[in-house]
């Protein structure tokens, strides 16, 4: 596992694994992206994903916006902080934004490889999830963020090699289909350097799935 420290770092193909929605990702990945150079970059992101978000960010946002504007006005106690989960849920991913800023400035190329099937479904159940009932439930439960819950599994599996997390049936399925993708674009682009953007989960690869890339690991929070 390359660490965030190490002067030179050599390959073709690397793997960053993030933890989604971390407040330190802006600074990270920038800082990551432009070292590495990458004239490809893949990321962990569905293409149904990304066009929902684009053409229906906005909408949700106000409708979140509204929800928390007649919770104030009942005096309910909340604050813009505790919606950060439901926002970061219908926002485009940081990570696709910062590396889009890099591939336009660089004229690297960038592509989302993850399925649509799950993001499809997911996505369906979006209006359930944001509704006044969900939000004063979860409000009420002060249940902490999921960014501060894959911080402690990180942190678990990188310093004490504790393997608190599971590899689903979904994972497997999912990283399969992102390494064909990626595949094909390797043989597209042979000889191009490749960043791969994608949960820190996905950095154990039980299945050996990313070894036919020879990756260089890297968990820029060390």
């Amino acid at each position: 596992m390359a660490r965030a420290d190490d002067e030179v770092l050599s390959g073709l193909f690397f793997m960053l694994g993030i933890i989604h929605r971390d407040r330190r990702n802006d600074e990270l990945l920038e800082e990551w992206i432009d070292r590495l150079m990458p004239g490809v970059i893949t990321l962990e992101l569905s293409p149904y994903g990304l066009a929902f978000r684009q053409a229906m960010n906005k909408v949700y946002r106000k409708k979140i916006d509204d929800i928390l504007c007649d919770l104030r006005s009942e005096g309910y106690p909340c604050s813009p902080g505790d919606m950060d989960d439901f926002y970061a849920y219908v926002d485009i991913p940081r990570e696709f934004a910062i590396a889009d800023d890099y591939c336009r400035r660089s004229g690297a190329r960038l592509y989302p490889v993850d399925m649509d099937l799950f993001s499809c479904m997911k996505l369906q159940g979006i209006d359930e999830l944001i509704n006044r009932e969900n939000i004063e439930r979860n409000l009420a439960g002060k249940t902490p963020g999921s960014a501060g819950t894959e911080k402690v599994l990180a942190k678990l599996y990188f310093r004490s090699g504790v393997t608190a997390f599971p590899y689903t049936d979904e994972m497997a399925l999912r990283d399969r289909f992102m390494c064909r993708g990626i595949g094909l674009l390797t043989k597209r682009f042979s000889g191009e350097r490749f960043l791969h953007i994608a949960g820190w989960q996905h950095l154990k690869d039980p299945l050996g799935l990313y070894a036919q890339f020879y990756p260089v690991k890297i968990f820029p929070y060390d």
